[in-house]
């Protein structure tokens, strides 16, 4: 297995799978890892609060239990009641079990020890109590007692400060849990990020390959291959592509000498039936009767508008025309349009038409064989299709940006559902009037080779009645 094969993935799919698992597993990572600190702090906080109420409480019980004992033998020192004496013992007995529960509470060895402490002065002052049993000894040990409540206090206060450390310390801790928290998302989010735009660059970049390689075939581009980088199974659409553009470069090639071989035989006896009517209509063979004239007229006619059509066929496939580059100069767009109007001045005249033109001294660096084709295409089409008496407005302007050129007709119009495929070859729309006004349909189709060869658009617009096409051509940019 070559090293390309490691480091692509065998599909489009794989591709977006380790994407997503690239982008996720860093922030399941982060959950996670939060989850297991808070988790942690959750229970030592747990735990710490548990232990800071059961120590709170015996810690106040003991001191409590500590005061009634030495209110009790104080009291025993005054009256010599024996039930008081009883009522120490009692006192002594929860002291002592509020001490036990105490120290089973207690983590810190400070106060452990001092626990211990208490405790052992507690069972000395009780021992010499009871070894004596009377007034006299209960007040001479009165002092202890004091101090035993003194230290008892000490210990509570002790205890509480270390509960509040501890509290302390849930609170550091909880607030390095979240600083942990904060920098992973921190470093975690540019990578996200970063993940997110390699993938998204990862994904997208083959697919508009081949939405670009597409778009070429499309617009007859067939000289570029096809190439397509990304999964496998991508790249094997791209080499499917490319073998499709070989096979119309192929198809295309094939064409060419159709058109070639076709042209070429129909050419010879096209001139020669053209030659034959010229000479029937001059009377070289012999005078004729007005049908027949009528007759040869009609033949030549057509014979022309043959020989037109093949050779706007021929302009159109030909790949020297359609690929030579713009033989750009200075061109006076109007000087232009006059001389394109005076060759269709017989056929304006013929059908009476008002020819409206709004043409201002407009100089532009094109290809002059190529504008003229422009003009003469939208021209004739405009005087093809209005009626008799109608009415052809062409105006040519400067705009800032390039030139405007608008050819308005009075016709039937172009229906909204036809105007995106007027400029296809050989389509000549679905409207009545046009199943008696014969074309090829390749004039609009070359109108739009050679604008976009200018860089300009075109576009048709409803005219209420007829249609109005417009031309934008930018000037070059080195001579804007």
């Amino acid at each position: 297995m070559n090293r390309k094969s490691l480091a692509q993935p065998r599909s489009f799919f794989e591709l977006v799978v380790a994407g997503f698992a690239l982008v996720t597993v860093p922030l399941i990572i982060a959950l996670v890892s939060g989850a297991y600190f808070v988790g942690r702090l959750y229970d030592q906080s747990q735990e710490a609060v548990y232990r800071a109420v059961l120590a709170t409480q015996a810690g106040r019980d003991l001191l409590e239990q500590a005061t009634l004992m030495e209110r009790s033998v104080r009291q025993f020192a005054v009256l010599g009641d024996p039930e008081l004496l009883a009522g120490y013992r009692r006192a002594r007995e929860a002291f002592e079990d509020s001490a036990l529960r105490l120290r089973s509470l207690l983590r810190d060895t400070a106060l452990q020890a001092q626990l211990e402490v208490l405790l052992d002065h507690e069972r000395e002052v009780a021992h010499s109590l009871e070894a004596a049993g009377d007034a006299e000894t209960a007040a001479r040990l009165q002092a202890g007692f004091i101090t035993l409540t003194a230290q008892t206090q000490d210990l509570f206060r002790d205890t509480n400060r270390l509960i509040e450390s501890e509290v302390e310390v849930l609170r550091k801790m909880a607030g390095e849990a979240r600083d942990v928290i904060t920098w992973e998302l921190m470093a975690l989010g540019p990578g996200v990020v970063i993940f997110f735009i390699v993938f998204t660059i990862l994904i997208a970049r083959p697919v508009r390959q081949v939405e670009q390689a597409i778009q070429r075939i499309g617009d007859g581009d067939f000289a570029t291959p096809v190439t397509v980088q990304g999964p496998r199974d991508l790249e094997a659409l791209g080499e499917r592509l490319d073998w499709l553009r070989g096979r119309l470069v192929e198809l295309e090639s094939r064409k060419r000498k159709f058109l070639s071989y076709v042209s070429h035989e129909l050419k010879t006896p096209l001139t020669a039936i053209r030659e034959s009517a010229d000479l029937l209509e001059e009377g070289v063979l012999g005078p004729m009767s007005a049908e027949q004239r009528e007759v040869v007229e009609i033949l030549r006619k057509n014979s022309l508008q043959l020989q037109t059509m093949i050779e706007k066929l021929l302009s159109f496939n030909l790949p020297e025309v359609r690929e030579r580059p713009l033989q750009r100069h200075e061109v006076n767009l109007c000087e232009l349009l006059e001389s394109v109007l005076a060759d269709h001045k017989p056929a304006i005249l013929a059908k009476q038409l008002d020819l409206q033109r709004d043409c201002h001294e407009v100089r532009y660096p094109g290809d002059e064989e190529r504008l003229r084709v422009i003009l003469d295409n939208l021209l004739s089409n405009a005087v093809k299709y209005t009626p008799d008496g109608g009415v052809v407005a062409v105006s040519l302007h400067r705009r800032d940006s390039g030139v405007e050129l608008q050819v308005r007709d009075s016709g039937p119009g172009i229906p909204p559902e036809s105007r995106k495929q007027i400029f296809e070859a050989f389509y000549r729309g679905a409207h009545p009037d046009h199943e008696r006004i014969k074309g090829s349909g390749l004039g609009l189709a070359i109108v739009r080779e050679f604008v976009r060869a200018h860089g300009g658009r075109i576009s048709v617009e409803d005219a209420a009645p007829g249609a109005l096409f417009r031309v934008c051509l930018p000037f070059p940019e080195d001579d804007s």
